[in-house]
């Protein structure tokens, strides 16, 4: 796996290139809080099946140098148009995970190059259902990688039956989190405290098309909220995952795969069908 470590402006971003030889297009796939490049390769792979991949770590996330929480998710998103324009990309389609979300609803504000914004487990920032726990966590996070991990699990996920390895999911996910560097939970927590102060821009005003996925019991980002988000947009669609929360992509991530596809199939199933028009 090549990962390509570039300042461009002072900033620092982490990112990887995967090539799809049948496309011109581009998808830029953008990270949650805690995920990095190495966590979404099976993802990242398999969206390169349909398009050229990149995967990228903004500054402020994954392994990138820490950013205070001064610096707004607007910044944020103007440093990922630059980085784009350093690219040379024109257009792109847009996938991104919880904390991405906010940054995604950015870039469609300053950049008019996107061509659709799926988006898995967000909203463009921290709902109702979702402050208090992140209050928590952010103490958590303060206190030590134990209690980070736990209040973390507990405030994202459910205890139901129904959710297909929901208890191995969780322990998995604890003892990631307790393994991690102080490094990288400094850096969820300033991106937490930037969405507590963040107000999105202009959500009602993006075309694209676009997808929301969200998992039936998911405690942070609710179906309710999820829903509130999507009639939002003007070209914005639900889908809703049963019996899943907000680790959807551990739980059942075909289907996530699939969801956040769809747009990026529909506009090559498109332009394949006007090519063969004479």
């Amino acid at each position: 796996m090549e990962i390509i470590k570039t300042f461009l402006n002072n900033n620092h971003y982490r990112y990887r290139f995967q090539h799809c030889d049948n496309s011109e297009q581009y998808i830029v796939f953008l990270l949650g809080a805690l995920q990095d490049i190495e966590s979404v390769n099976s993802f990242s792979t398999h969206f390169a099946n349909k398009m050229n991949c990149i995967t990228i770590e903004i500054p402020g996330t994954g392994h990138t140098e820490n950013l205070e929480s001064t610096i707004s998710i607007k910044d944020q998103a103007t440093m990922l148009r630059e980085f784009l324009r350093y690219l040379r990309v024109s257009s792109a389609h847009i996938i991104g995970f919880s904390y991405a979300t906010a940054v995604a609803v950015e870039l469609c504000d300053i950049w008019p190059h996107v061509r659709s914004m799926s988006i898995c487990g967000g909203v463009p920032g921290i709902p109702s259902s979702g402050r208090l726990a992140t209050k928590k966590m952010i103490a958590a996070a303060m206190s030590s990688p134990t209690c980070f991990a736990n209040s973390f699990t507990e405030s994202l996920t459910v205890n139901n039956d129904s959710i297909p390895k929901n208890k191995a999911i969780i322990r998995a996910t604890v003892r990631s989190i307790k393994a991690m560097p102080q490094e990288r939970i400094d850096v969820f927590f300033e991106n937490s405290v930037r969405l507590l102060v963040h107000t999105p821009s202009n959500v009602d005003k993006i075309t694209a098309p676009c997808t929301i996925c969200v998992g039936e019991y998911d405690p942070y980002v609710t179906k309710e909220t999820a829903t509130k988000f999507a009639q939002q947009l003007p070209n914005g669609h639900l889908v809703i995952i049963n019996n899943a929360d907000h680790l959807v992509h551990l739980q059942y991530p075909d289907t996530v795969a699939r969801a956040m596809l769809a747009q990026v199939e529909a506009q090559l199933t498109l332009h394949k069908q006007l090519a063969t028009i004479n």
